[in-house]
């Protein structure tokens, strides 16, 4: 399953840290006045701006990126109630960021935070609780989360909760119509999570009936928000022109931005294009390292891959096994955020 804000259809689903002082030397020299008076206010005891500047640890804005830090100015936030704060604490402990993952202090960090309403929180706290994540796994304890969250109008709750519906899991009936309406609902507001589940519906005639242009209009509003599962799935049907004209130059676009967070249905085009020579130059080896990337990503290539062996020389194969060491390295990191997921994040 992938972690983000919300549960996708084709994914299947510590101690406090040490307070550091920061000076103004910590603030890049591109830093603008503006950062300098945040870290001031920061300093002086401000909830929210500690957690605006933990944010800007995180996201490298302003200041050199460093989760420690960022760690540094939640925890303080936190001890003043800030919630935004306390839901970023279980996200960088459920993600590991910062700290040693630790899915059992993620989830007491959300609960704090559902506790008093917060809507991010509620809704990883559902997430947790269905997929069994520093607790056992219980989907009924996750719908009613989401439920507050579908109460108070959160998208991303609506898209759980539909996901829910959808499956059967943790109510008392699977009820297809009202997960439409739930992605439907989600997805007019603009959660890519949602969009790519009501084209995932279209695509294959689940709970709608089979309509494919459908299904290429909300994949590619998902996909221009870089959801990869959308790229990866519009790939596919511009590939091989369902539901729209073929445009194997743009199915290339969306494979390789899709492959940028592990995702192996991007991989999997990435290496039918590469072996068959479709909108690029045949290239056996680069076909084989895209196979051998999607194997370390859990799919069942064997076969596939004794193919494209079949027709390659034995340094052919080990350049190929060289390319793949090294695009794995460089894309660790991305591929560790795709497989441990990103919990909504604190506003």
């Amino acid at each position: 399953m992938r972690w983000k804000s919300s549960i996708s259809l084709f994914v299947v689903l510590a101690a406090a840290a040490c307070v550091a002082q920061l000076s103004a030397n910590n603030l890049d020299s591109s830093a603008t006045g503006m950062s300098t008076n945040l870290l001031s206010r920061a300093q002086s005891g401000s909830a929210r701006d500690q957690f605006l500047l933990g944010q800007a640890y995180v996201k490298g804005q302003g200041v050199r990126q460093d989760f420690s830090q960022a760690l540094v100015w939640f925890h303080r936030a936190a001890d003043r109630g800030d919630l935004g704060a306390i839901t970023q604490l279980g996200r960088m402990y459920g993600e590991g960021r910062g700290t040693p993952q630790n899915y059992q202090q993620a989830l007491q960090w959300f609960l704090r935070a559902a506790a008093d309403g917060y809507t991010p929180a509620q809704n990883n706290v559902g997430l947790m609780y269905f997929e069994g994540l520093g607790t056992r796994p219980d989907p009924r304890a996750a719908v009613k989360w989401w439920q507050k969250g579908v109460g108070q109008g959160d998208a991303h709750a609506e898209s759980n909760l539909g996901f829910a519906y959808f499956t059967g899991a943790g109510v008392e009936k699977r009820d297809a119509d009202l997960a439409i309406k739930l992605f439907r609902k989600a997805a007019n507001s603009g959660l890519a999570d949602a969009q790519f589940n009501l084209g995932y519906c279209y695509e294959t005639g689940e709970g709608v009936r089979e309509d494919l242009a459908e299904a290429v209009r909300w994949y590619r509003s998902a996909a221009e928000q870089s959801y990869a599962p959308a790229q990866a799935n519009l790939g596919l049907l511009l590939l091989r022109g369902r539901g729209v004209r073929p445009d194997v130059d743009q199915a290339l676009k969306l494979f390789q931005g899709a492959a940028e967070s592990g995702n192996s249905k991007a991989l999997l085009g990435l290496a039918e294009m590469y072996y068959s020579g479709k909108g690029v130059p045949r290239d056996r080896v680069a076909a084989y390292m895209w196979l051998a990337i999607a194997s370390k990503r859990g799919e069942s290539v064997d076969e596939a891959m004794q193919i494209v062996a079949g027709a390659l020389t034995p340094s052919e194969i080990a350049e190929a096994q060289r390319r793949t060491t090294n695009w794995t390295v460089q894309h660790n990191a991305n591929f560790s955020a795709h497989l441990v997921a990103a919990f909504e994040p604190g506003q």
